[in-house]
């Protein structure tokens, strides 16, 4: 029996925990200084957005296109060896580009073939990460946790693009460099983990071996059979097809009304500043609100931060000031459904599950700037904001709607629990099979 949070050590004394989250806080950054390196680089050689894009894609398109495959290996094989040769792979990737930039010889195929190397090995990444994460995490302190983890995100977001920009300024082959050695920190850090990160060999064992198709299907039934998993797979796909078109619109706007690329790049800086601010609360709002009380409040704030945003978009700053209140409340939103997520999938079909939902959570983010942009074309840019305020009225009344989500506090799920049954292999840190809850995608 798990013990409560009360008897638990704190997380800054977990080893294991530390040393992962401090690994991948340099990772991240890391790649927050490549992401904006890759399009100054490539328009400073090409002068071509076209190419930017395209290499942008080649991103997308791998993370996407490995996504399940990448499940289904973090179900079958060591994640330990997954989080490493994922690292390892991206760090000699990263390097080549760094040496032949320096070398002065920039090759357009290549660095989309390194594009699309990093989203394959991001999936394989993340699609280990969330499990691993549960082993070393207590059940009482998955919330926390993941608290943490937006906080470590939304910090290195922040300080990845000033940095990104300093580095290439002394030098374009910097930021590579840095985002290649980057790479060595997390790789240690899963190197130096002592606890098992699982799959355990006796879990899910049959008469025969099963086939990758097999496994797949299984973590599918599992998301079918779910009514509460069922609902986020599309509302994270809503939501976030919705924040994606906000953000583009947002920048648009400004645009429009003419703040220059100065005053867009420094409101963008408030935004994300708000968010680190909204996911070091988190933490404390999590432990003390219920969550089906966070879903509810802070869906409906999305619509007043929305409309707030459409009021005030011809004056930059309260319009960063709002679009950053909204995205501080997005975070404990986040945090209650990847903790309750995580929560809820048992250990021997996390990869699977939680890739599945990622990929789903990421899958319309494409349509939102094409829509938000024709609309913004025919009529103005506030009218697309508008719609996505609508966008997101819906998805807080479907919360009321949706039966699954009145029993978020209990984890209750009729007709799941042969699904949720506990794993038979012990784990240590393992959560129960009620109360259970995880990740859309970030």
């Amino acid at each position: 029996m798990p013990r409560s949070e009360s008897e638990t050590p704190p997380l800054w004394r977990n080893r294991d925990y530390n040393l992962w989250w401090g690994g991948s806080a340099v990772s991240q950054l890391g790649s927050g200084v490549s992401q904006l390196a890759y399009p100054l680089l490539i328009l400073g050689v090409t002068a071509s957005a076209s190419s930017a894009g395209i290499v942008a894609a080649c991103a997308n398109i791998g993370y996407l296109g490995a996504s399940i495959p990448a499940g289904v290996a973090a179900d079958r094989v060591s994640r330990r060896a997954l989080l490493i040769v994922s690292s390892v792979v991206q760090l000699v990737f990263m390097a080549a580009v760094g040496l032949a930039v320096a070398g002065g010889h920039v090759w357009l195929p290549q660095i989309a073939v390194t594009a699309l190397v990093q989203g394959v090995m991001s999936a394989m990444h993340q699609a280990a990460t969330t499990p691993a994460l549960r082993r070393i995490v207590p059940p009482a302190q998955l919330k926390v946790a993941f608290a943490r983890e937006q906080a470590r995100d939304m910090g290195t977001q922040l300080a990845g693009s000033p940095l990104g920009g300093l580095l290439f300024g002394l030098a374009r082959w910097i930021p590579f460099a840095f985002d290649a050695v980057s790479y060595l920190f997390v790789t240690l850090a899963a190197l130096f983990i002592r606890g098992p990160l699982g799959p355990d060999r006796a879990e899910g064992k049959t008469a025969e071996p099963t086939s990758v198709r097999q496994d797949v299907g299984e973590g599918l039934r599992f998301l079918r059979r779910d009514s509460f998993l069922r609902f986020l797979l599309l509302w994270a796909a809503l939501s976030n097809c919705t924040l994606a078109g906000l953000a583009f619109m947002f920048v648009v706007a400004l645009r429009q009304h003419g703040a220059s690329a100065s005053v867009i790049g420094t409101s963008e800086s408030i935004v994300m500043a708000c968010g680190l601010l909204g996911a070091l609360a988190a933490g404390r709002i999590v432990r003390r609100v219920s969550g089906f009380q966070i879903v509810v409040t802070m869906s409906w704030l999305m619509v007043a931060g929305t409309l707030g945003i459409a009021a005030l978009v011809a004056r930059p700053w309260p319009a960063a000031l709002c679009f950053g209140g909204l995205v501080f409340f997005m975070t404990p939103l986040n945090v209650t459904f990847q903790a309750r997520m995580a929560a809820t999938v048992p250990d021997r079909i996390a990869g699977r599950v939680m890739t599945t939902t990622s990929m789903a959570a990421q899958s319309l983010k494409w349509l939102a700037p094409l829509v938000c942009g024709a609309l913004a074309d025919r009529f103005s840019p506030t009218a697309p904001i508008l719609g996505l305020a609508a966008m997101f009225a819906l998805l807080a009344v479907a919360i009321h709607l949706t039966p699954a989500l009145r029993r978020f506090d209990d984890g209750s799920h009729p007709g799941d629990a042969d699904l949720a049954a506990p794993d038979t292999a012990p784990k240590p840190a393992t959560p129960e099979t009620t109360g259970r809850d995880a990740e859309p995608a970030r």
